[in-house]
């Protein structure tokens, strides 16, 4: 007689899903076009200053091979919060520094970012990417200031 013992499906820990987060992060960094591929779902919702948008895989890797900024350095701040959906499906938000280099300028920003990351047979892939720019929640600070209004 044969017995079957279901497969034990075990979720990614804190520390992986950090890790896999920042392998994103160092793959944009290092311009590494094939790990931001491969990283990325066929269905990635990404939202952010530019508007909302879905990608693909295919094209991330050309934004990311003709990108006109570069990312010269990231720190993820301390306290992530990770919300786990399923085993399959969990949620990372966090702050981040980050020093870029636009137009040929240094440019340092504080954001707030988020990644849904879902498992399938061929690993993690993001499905969700977000990023707000730290400041006022009502835009205030971005406001420009007329004379004599």
């Amino acid at each position: 007689m044969t017995t079957m013992t279901p497969t034990m499906t075990r979720t990614i820990s804190d520390q992986e899903l950090l890790a896999l987060e920042r392998s994103y992060w160092d793959a944009l960094k290092d311009r590494d076009a094939r790990t931001v591929g491969r990283l990325t779902a066929e269905q990635c919702t990404v939202a952010g200053a530019r508007g909302a948008s879905v990608v693909d895989p295919r094209s991330m890797v050309k934004q990311v091979e003709t990108a006109t900024h570069r990312i010269k350095d990231y720190r993820i701040d301390p306290g992530a919060v990770i919300n786990r959906f399923s085993d399959d499906l969990v949620a990372i938000a966090y702050g981040v520094h980050e020093d870029l280099e636009v137009d040929g300028k240094p440019v340092k920003l504080d954001a707030f970012d988020s990644s849904v990351w879902h498992r399938t047979d061929n690993g993690w892939t993001c499905v969700l990417h977000t990023e707000s720019l730290q400041g006022d929640p009502f835009g205030r600070d971005k406001m420009l200031v007329h004379k004599g209004s």
